[in-house]
């Protein structure tokens, strides 16, 4: 969608501060739902990027977007600015543009997605407050727990959504196949792609590493998977493994930050602690050797998985975003 020039008069908008971060994120992807979300109840919000033309090729999702390099972007200081936590100080590798982020004359929010990446974000501040946020967004309760308790950020909960498109029938046949999906600084990520690459071709199993993929894609391939494996330990919603659950690929996975909300040990998914690597590639290879024998078993785990899947719908996560604008708004 084209950039569109702002008003000097008029009603608060709602700008979006989104990295221009190319590698495949459904943290960027919320940023961009809400503004859809928001937009489809009658508030102007907008995508604030760094430089134009840029739009992250791997997500299908067509909203309004103005960029830090543009004069057409013209904020006023009754408009409202939404930043993730993780550059909630304004600093960014471009100078110019992170000069511009701070000196926005407007309202500030920070949506905290990650409770991993809170004190990165503070930079040399203790609380959101001395940064000039007037409030929070959390995606989980025990975010908001954690800004509540820690960081004297007045908070509510806007929870998270599985994009409509993973889910899918969880009791069809699945090819025996096991998906893997990159984190950035991932220790662990290696150690499990190589064991995984060795040992499952002795089995007749695949592994397939969907880095860089199109988020559409990476639903289509889910949902005729066997097993997701994630050994991502920082996410407070690690996004990809409800995504699994809806699509009926069954998670193996670490229990992260926060995961313990959502992640049940043997019921709706496979769940370890942080980087206990070698109980989680063991229990892969017990999964796929005495894969036909498990069928009722890991039939209930995938039903189950869906039902949890469930709870995370656009419409919850619409509802609680009207209630927390509708607050700042005076709507």
């Amino acid at each position: 969608m084209a950039e569109t020039r702002t008003s000097r008069k008029g009603p608060p908008r709602v700008f979006y501060y989104a990295p221009d971060h190319n590698v495949p994120s459904w943290g960027i992807g919320m940023l961009y739902t809400h503004v859809r979300l928001l937009r489809s109840s009658g508030i102007n919000a907008f995508i604030l990027h760094d430089r134009c033309p840029f739009r992250p090729r791997w997500l299908k999702m067509n909203v309004p977007r103005f960029y830090l390099d543009r004069r057409s972007f013209q904020p006023r200081r009754h408009d409202i600015l939404v930043v993730p936590e993780v550059v909630a100080t304004g600093r960014r590798r471009r100078k110019r543009s992170s000069e511009r982020l701070k000196k926005i004359p407007c309202r500030r929010i920070v949506f905290v997605q990650g409770s991993s990446l809170i004190l990165a974000g503070l930079g040399k501040a203790s609380t959101f407050r001395e940064l000039g946020y007037e409030s929070a967004m959390a995606v989980m309760p025990h975010v908001q727990a954690i800004l509540d308790r820690h960081f004297c950020t007045p908070s509510a909960v806007v929870p998270p959504c599985v994009a409509q498109y993973f889910f899918a029938d969880g009791l069809k046949k699945r090819k025996r196949q096991i998906v893997l999906c990159p984190k950035m600084n991932c220790e662990d990520y290696p150690i499990v792609a190589k064991f995984l690459r060795l040992r499952l071709p002795k089995f007749g199993w695949r592994l397939v590493e969907v880095e860089g993929k199109p988020h559409q894609q990476v639903a289509r391939i889910m949902q005729e998977s066997a097993f997701h494996v994630s050994v991502n330990c920082q996410e407070s919603f690690n996004a990809t493994v409800p995504e699994a659950m809806a699509a009926g690929c069954i998670p193996i996975c670490y229990e992260a930050f926060g995961g313990s909300e959502f992640l049940e040990d043997g019921r709706n998914a496979y769940v370890f602690l942080n980087h206990h690597i070698f109980p989680l590639l063991e229990r892969i290879m017990d999964l796929v050797s005495n894969y036909d024998r498990r069928q009722s078993q890991l039939n209930k785990i995938r039903l189950a998985g869906r039902a949890t899947a469930a709870r995370f719908t656009e419409e919850r996560t619409k509802q609680a975003l009207l209630r927390y604008f509708g607050l700042l708004l005076g709507m």
